[in-house]
This record gives C-alpha cells, sequence and structure tokens, in this order.
C-alpha cells in the first residue's frame, strides 16, 4: 500500500509541475528567440500586423511600421501569415528589413484568433490590451497613429 500511495504521490506532484512549467512558459517567441507575454505589452500602445513576403501593400508598410515600432510607448508586433520556418522567417526579415518583433511560436490561441482573411491587417491594442481598431489594408504612420487617439 506503501508503493502505490508513493506512486500515486509521484504522478500528481509530476502533473503539478507540468502544469506550473506550461504556465510559466512565454506565450509566444519572436523569431531572435526573445520571449514575450501579452503582460509585457501593459501600459503601452500594441500595434500587431498580419503580413507576407507575396503581399505587395503588407511591403509597401513594412517601413511605415519600422517608424512606428521606433517610438517610445508602443510595439509593433508582425505575424507572418504564412508562418514559415525559422530559417525561411529570418531571411524574409533581413531580406525586407524588417526591424520590429516578429512572432516565431507562440502557445495560446489569442494570435490564432486574430488570423485576418485580407492582408495586410493590423490590430490596435491600447494601453490596457483592449481592441481598439482592426485596420484592413496597407496603414501609414499617420493612419495608425489615428488610431491610437
Amino acid at each position: 500500500m506503501k508503493i502505490k500511495a508513493h506512486a500515486v504521490g509521484r504522478t500528481v506532484l509530476t502533473v503539478l509541475f507540468l502544469v506550473i512549467s506550461a504556465c510559466s512558459r512565454p506565450e509566444f517567441l519572436d523569431a531572435q528567440g526573445k520571449a514575450f507575454d501579452w503582460q509585457d505589452f501593459h501600459g503601452q500602445w500594441l500595434v500587431v500586423n498580419f503580413w507576407a513576403e507575396w503581399c505587395a501593400p503588407c511591403l509597401e508598410e513594412i517601413p511605415e511600421l519600422n517608424r512606428l515600432h521606433e517610438e517610445a510607448g508602443l510595439t509593433v508586433l508582425g505575424v507572418n501569415f504564412d508562418r514559415p520556418e525559422l530559417a525561411e522567417l529570418k531571411r524574409q526579415i533581413t531580406a525586407l528589413d524588417v526591424r520590429f518583433p516578429v512572432v516565431f511560436s507562440e502557445r495560446r490561441e489569442r494570435l490564432a484568433e486574430l488570423t485576418p482573411q485580407v492582408l495586410p491587417t493590423t490590430y490596435v491594442f491600447d494601453q490596457q490590451g483592449r481592441l481598439r481598431h482592426k485596420l484592413v489594408g496597407p496603414q501609414t504612420w499617420a493612419t495608425i497613429k489615428a488610431a491610437m487617439e
């Protein structure tokens, strides 16, 4: 009986460890390996942009998104619609001069829920993490700043 209780106790501890570990993992990683959680963006504006290498309007707005990301108090986060392997994603980021973080992997479904039907699509979240705007089509620094007002 003691052996069974010990085995059950070890199983419970293993399951508990796995649950705690899963909770402490980051919600997503960018292509450079930096870990992020949604909480990391609390208190600042977050602009989530879905793009693809084959999407001409997406490519047109990358310099605008770079400029926006360089401002204090907000973060631009890119999501490649095609979800390429890491080496290909890094190649695209370099070739297109993307200077904002681009999601490589994610743990939760939040980004999957945002996956648009049209590219480019940009989501603007306020400092409290509330979705303020869904912007469809190519955006400029000015149109995104206007959405933040």
